[in-house]
């Protein structure tokens, strides 16, 4: 079967499959049964500067890269033609053993005695499919079982041919591997927070939950959609804020209406009391509104309010009507709580706006939350 038969196929399963456990190992099996081969890997003999020692195999045993490294250290004619010959390897792509050393002569050394016998090989192919400082030499090689023909020039060529196939997955797999990487740093990051973080659609269906949201909110869900990555999404049930708490869901509804920063004030399933702001994400590849969840911690509050006072060179007055933003408070409920009048304290916190360059209570109330935050930390 002509190599053009087959690869549009298999670029359109890799593709499909890229990111998903022994994806690898399993398009290298099916290239290697169609050369005949059962025992094919794609390894790193040569590290670069940001690559390590590491393969990915099909037919081989699990220490095959530690015997690998071990045995290629040994002086023998196999090593020292490998060496002799490496930019000729280079220049053609790849090579079959036979060109590097007569099969004859290759049985008689070392690498094969300990190593290629061992695991039932005899002669082998392969195709050097990326070479750089970067990521050191990454080859393709295809082996054959003992007693059977050395690989043909013809198969040669049909490995050459799929290689640029191999390179082009291979370093999409590694930038995925990289975002996955930095996904989980990322979420590492977001569940150190002391505060809550979720995410959530128009629809009110959770699509985020850091590990302080899912404790505080006691969701047992491990919904992790953060860039576009997900963690078991499609298996599950989506959660939705109604089901959760249906002052989130009027929340969700609150700022997507208004299009600004809303807050609301929540009592978790063991009563303690939490500020959540609900803001619409912009930019986000699918609409999305974030609501940041911050627990009221009254031992902080006199702290928060010095501070904030000195800060922003807040009166008395003024200062004392943070704890009670941080409470969700309404304007009439501030001055039910303080004994004044509603025009005092609408005074007073268009005052406070003023001040802290903000134009409303959830803007105020995340820049209190951002230094009760640090005081708490």
């Amino acid at each position: 079967m002509n190599a053009m038969d087959v690869i549009p196929g298999w670029i359109a399963e890799s593709l499909e499959a890229l990111g998903e456990p022994g994806m690898v190992e399993r398009l290298l099996a099916r290239l290697g049964a169609h050369m005949g081969s059962h025992k094919v890997v794609l390894f790193c003999p040569r590290p670069g500067r940001d690559a390590a020692l590491a393969c990915h195999q099909a037919g081989m045993p699990d220490d095959f890269l530690h015997r690998y490294a071990a045995l290629i250290q040994v002086q023998d004619a196999w090593t020292a033609a490998l060496e002799r010959q490496h930019a000729q390897a280079l220049a053609r792509g790849g090579s079959l053993s036979q060109q590097l050393i007569a099969t004859r002569d290759l049985r008689r050394t070392p690498f094969y005695a300990d190593y290629l016998r061992p695991l039932g090989i005899d002669a082998m192919v392969n195709g050097i499919v990326e070479d750089s400082p970067e990521v050191g030499t990454h080859v393709l090689a295809m082996y054959n079982e003992l007693g059977q023909d050395e690989f043909s020039p013809a198969q040669f060529a049909w490995l050459q041919t799929v290689t640029p196939w191999v390179r082009t997955l291979m370093r999409a797999q590694r930038r995925f591997e990289r975002q996955q990487r930095h996904n989980q740093r990322l979420e590492q990051s977001l569940d150190a927070l002391p505060l809550g973080l979720l995410h959530a659609t128009p629809g009110g269906e959770v699509r985020y939950l850091n590990e302080h949201a899912r404790q505080w909110l006691r969701i047992d869900d491990e919904c992790r959609i953060l860039l576009r990555q997900a963690t078991g999404w499609q298996a599950r049930t989506p959660q939705t804020l109604a089901q959760i708490d249906q002052r989130l869901q009027r929340l969700l509804a609150d700022c997507l209406r208004q299009a600004v920063p809303v807050s609301v004030r929540l009592r978790t399933g063991d009563e303690h009391p939490l500020f959540a702001v609900a803001t619409p994400l912009r930019g986000a590849a699918t609409p999305l509104v974030q609501v940041v969840l911050v627990p009221e911690m009254p031992q902080y509050s006199a702290a928060t309010v010095s501070i904030c006072a000195a800060l922003y060179g807040l009166t008395p007055a003024e200062a004392a009507l943070l704890p009670l933003l941080l409470q969700g408070m309404t304007p009439r409920e501030m001055a039910d709580t303080q004994g004044v009048k509603l025009p005092t304290v609408r005074t007073q916190l268009a005052s406070l706006f003023a001040k802290t360059g903000t134009r409303r209570q959830a803007e105020l109330a995340q820049r209190v939350m951002r230094v009760t935050t640090l005081v708490a930390a």
